[in-house]
């Protein structure tokens, strides 16, 4: 039996009642993390990610001493791997945009919700899922998701996997419904079924390389869209976009 990987966290805010609050929402959504430590500022959570290696850092954007930006500035810099969710009370777009550049994976404004912060894990779980190449699966809680909420989860999963090898069996058991069902509220939600989003994305991704990289092997543009099958990749470009890939490059 495969086990559920977890994750660890580290929650950075410097006031006391606000991290002891958050670290029980985030407790209470019985999700795979495990709390590796507790930070009032930025340097503190600095010199707690060297010595506990946390997994995901969930931090304050306005703390004494080193700020959110800043600690995630020397996240980036020093722990690439580790993923960053800012919260903050400014919604303020500059603060945003420096989260962006810091490779910040979130950014949740205050009064924090459970619900937010539950749909911003499950993406970021996905994602994490994903780069470690595992294929042990978690369970959702099915009550606290809407189908809208599903459709956005599954659109993140084949838009982080849809250069490799998807199985929608998998997927589904990943996110604790059955095929038919997740196939039913993706298609009444998007007006696709998921095996024709999956193919649009690895179509355009196709079309992309074959424009900008004029010297690239149509064979290697096929592998690096989804399709190692070079025969099989040829076929589902031309149904797709009416002529095969040589042609479609050649056209421009």
């Amino acid at each position: 039996m495969s086990t559920i990987q977890s994750y660890n966290y580290l929650v950075a805010e410097d006031e006391s009642l606000i991290r002891k609050n958050l670290i029980k929402k985030i407790t209470s959504l019985n999700l795979p993390l495990k709390l590796a430590g507790e930070a009032a500022n930025g340097l503190e959570a600095i010199e707690l990610t060297e010595t506990n290696c946390p997994d995901l850092i969930i931090t304050d954007i306005r703390m004494p001493q080193c700020d959110g930006i800043e600690l995630a500035k020397y996240v980036k810099k020093n722990h690439p791997s580790v993923k960053i969710i800012i919260i903050s009370g400014y919604n303020d777009f500059s603060y945003a945009q420096s989260a962006i550049r810091y490779g910040v994976v979130d950014y949740l404004l205050k009064p924090v919700t459970a619900e937010s912060l539950f749909e911003s894990f499950q993406k970021l779980l996905i994602t994490m899922k994903s780069e470690t190449n595992t294929l042990e699966s978690y369970c959702t809680v099915n009550e606290r998701l809407s189908q809208e909420s599903i459709c956005g989860l599954m659109e993140k999963y084949l838009q982080e996997n849809y250069k490799q090898e998807v199985f929608f069996q998998e997927m589904s058991e990943r996110f604790g419904f059955t095929p038919e069902y997740l196939g039913k509220i993706f298609k009444k939600r998007t007006g696709e079924t998921p095996s024709k989003y999956l193919t649009r994305l690895r179509i355009n991704e196709a079309k992309r390389l074959l424009l900008h990289n004029p010297d690239m092997e149509v064979q290697k543009v096929g592998e690096l869209s989804g399709y190692p099958d070079s025969a099989y990749f040829s076929r589902v470009f031309k149904s797709c976009v009416g002529i095969q890939p040589s042609e479609y490059r050649n056209k421009t």
